[in-house]
């Protein structure tokens, strides 16, 4: 697990929900600042409480993760709770459907599935009488690695262009093999994957890590 990828899809997901979510929400906070010890939420309720936990490379080097995200709505017990959560829950569910292309330091979110919703049930753990539900997410998104010259020393050879600043590594001893050009994009690297001789590194075609097929989220269950 690597946590500066996780945590920037964690701050992308937040800052989503937080731009879009229903007004009525207050804040968003991670999983770990919600059950601090003696701590007491109760006068910051509604809330949105969003962990990202779990991301796993899928695919064979290509730098595409999935990973499971977890959004809970935490509200103030009251009468009109019910009509709250509805607001609440549709908002979040419209936030994750259009994630597609959020992006920050080389992560570019793909999109959330929804694949499960607890029912709605009391909380007490901080003393405070409110209600939660959460709601679970698959997440795909997009983190290219750094390149290998620098994190990887079974690299076999490595090559930067001085006019393009484009660097090129491959792991592998033979021609022809695999190829990996990395291009500054801002203050990240855009990875690109080719075949090919090392002699022609500069002139064979490169292609980005495809994304994952669309998925549309399932209809809501309440």
């Amino acid at each position: 697990m690597n946590p500066d990828r996780q945590s920037i899809a964690q701050a992308l997901v937040e800052g989503a929900l937080r731009a879009a979510a229903d007004p009525a929400v207050t804040n968003v906070l991670r999983h770990w600042d919600y059950y601090e010890d003696g701590s007491s939420v109760q006068e910051l309720l509604p809330i949105l409480v969003v962990g990202v936990t779990n991301d796993v490379p899928y695919g064979i080097g290509i730098g595409l993760y999935r990973a499971s995200v977890s959004v809970t709505i935490v509200a103030d017990w009251s009468q009109g709770v019910r009509d709250t959560f509805d607001r609440i829950r549709a908002s979040v569910r419209s936030v994750m459907a259009s994630l597609r292309g959020l992006r920050a330091y080389g992560v570019i979110l793909s999109e959330a599935r929804e694949i499960s919703c607890t029912e709605p049930d009391f909380v007490n753990d901080t003393g405070d009488v409110v209600l939660a539900q959460t709601l679970s997410f698959q997440l795909w998104f997009e983190a290219p690695y750094p390149p290998p010259a620098v994190t990887d020393p079974q690299v076999y050879l490595v090559d930067r262009d001085p006019e393009t600043c484009a660097i090129y590594t491959t792991a592998q001893a033979q021609d022809p093999r695999r190829i990996t050009r990395w291009l500054p994009a801002g203050s990240s690297l855009s990875a690109g994957y080719g075949f090919g001789n090392w002699s022609d590194r500069a002139s064979i075609e490169y292609t980005s890590p495809v994304t994952p097929l669309t998925t549309t989220p399932p209809t809501a269950q309440t």
